[in-house]
């Protein structure tokens, strides 16, 4: 995997490398009419929130693909500097990457749950333009049902808190007011309706805009008012706080559309990566703009330190059963081709015992001897496969595998 986050990257760097959906889908179409032989790709998974821009592939053994470059090529970016700022990891620990960032461990707030989603959403969308294979298939799945088993033994202190919720409690310890004030939350996705939630908590008078075309029909947080998108500049000019979260590659507030608007203490926060918000809008008079990078993340209590520790435990359980399938893949055929000749060794013993039978009768009992001979020699050749490290069963696997060809 490779990726560029809020730990490694500030916003303006982190939205040049960020994907729409849309994005993403004709990054996946590329990746699957490109050669794996060119490549050395089997499967993969991206993974772009407002925090996070994250690259996982399976490869052939010896593929050496420069991801870095690839990602470039998609965004259009001469390769530069900006490379230092990329992390990448391999086989394990990019595994106990995805298990840690899905259970919100990598996340700014300590096991936010928004990323459970994203990372669910990624795995569908891959699915969707059919390039994940097994080995990213399993990796996904287990780490969302880690997280999911995490998030419901493990109650994170505060950590159900979204950004919005960081951003709203850091303005109330600077001694700004939320209770009574207007606000104005742009877009109605997830991080939308989170928005608009944690404000009415804090007491505001909510409005949130939706697109014209879905007005009506849209789910919006009850309580909150709603107004059709190309209202936003009149509803405005009436708000003390400005939230947007979109998904779209369009700016949704410029100065240019501000003017004529009392702007004097306006708080306006841009929750989105790429960024909703011109920059310009901050340097306005009477004016804050804030964004992700912005969010005041507090240190770890003793108590979050505590349950961080407990979560890595599961996870370490989760990935003891991961890596049993990961260096496991290649012997699956093995293990097939096994206890088909261990059935037809049982059958060879047998055969002797069934000569006096009619040819009808001896037919449906190889046919049951093959096949009870195979799901048991299966059954157990796995079971020992779950009960031994991966060198120990390699090795017998190898024993027995040669036992059988020298009966040949």
């Amino acid at each position: 995997m490779i990726g560029i986050d809020h730990t490694t990257a500030p916003v303006e760097v982190r939205e040049r490398y960020s994907f729409t959906r849309a994005g993403a889908r004709d990054v996946m179409n590329r990746i699957r009419l490109t050669s794996e032989k060119s490549t050395g790709i089997r499967g993969c998974v991206l993974l772009s929130t407002c925090n996070r821009m994250e690259l996982y592939v399976s490869l052939t053994p010896e593929a050496e693909p420069e991801l870095y470059e690839m990602i470039c090529g998609w965004k259009q970016i001469d390769p530069g500097p900006e490379r230092a700022l990329f992390y990448e990891k391999k086989d394990m620990e990019a595994a106990r990457h995805v298990f840690e960032l899905t259970c919100g461990l990598r996340s700014q707030i300590l096991g936010e749950d928004q990323i459970l989603t994203q990372v669910k959403d990624a795995l569908m969308l891959a699915r969707e333009e059919t390039v994940t294979d097994n080995c990213m298939e399993v990796l996904f799945r287990q780490a969302i049902t880690a997280a999911k088993e995490i998030k419901s033994s493990i109650a994170f202190d505060k950590g159900n808190r979204s950004a919005a919720t960081a951003v709203i409690r850091m303005l109330q310890k600077e001694g700004m007011l939320f209770d009574g004030k207007q606000a104005l939350v742009i877009g109605n996705g997830m991080m939308g309706k989170l928005t608009a939630q944690a404000l009415m908590e804090a007491g505001a008078q909510v409005t949130v805009t939706v697109r014209q075309y879905h007005s009506g029909t849209v789910d919006i947080p009850e309580g909150a008012q709603r107004i059709n998108y190309g209202e936003r500049y009149e509803k405005l000019a009436d708000a003390c706080y400005i939230f947007s979260a979109t998904a779209s590659p369009n700016l949704t507030i410029t100065p240019e559309r501000l003017t004529g608007i009392g702007l004097e203490g306006k708080t306006f926060v841009d929750l989105a990566v790429p960024r909703d918000i011109d920059p310009a809008v901050g340097e306005l008079p009477g004016v804050r703009l804030l964004c992700m990078d912005d969010l005041d993340v507090e240190q770890l209590s003793g108590e979050q330190e505590e349950q961080q520790t407990r979560a890595q435990g599961k996870i370490a359980e989760a990935l003891t059963e991961f890596e049993r399938f990961f260096f496991g893949r290649d012997m699956i055929p093995r293990i097939g081709k096994l206890a088909a000749e261990i059935s037809e060794d049982l059958w060879g013993r047998m055969r002797k015992e069934c000569t006096t039978l009619a040819d009808e009768q001896r037919m449906h009992i190889e046919q049951a001897v093959r096949r009870s001979g195979d799901k048991v020699a299966a059954h157990m050749l796995y079971a020992l496969r779950d009960g031994l490290d991966a060198e120990s069963f390699a090795h017998c696997l190898q024993v027995l595998e040669g036992d059988y060809q020298s009966k040949r």
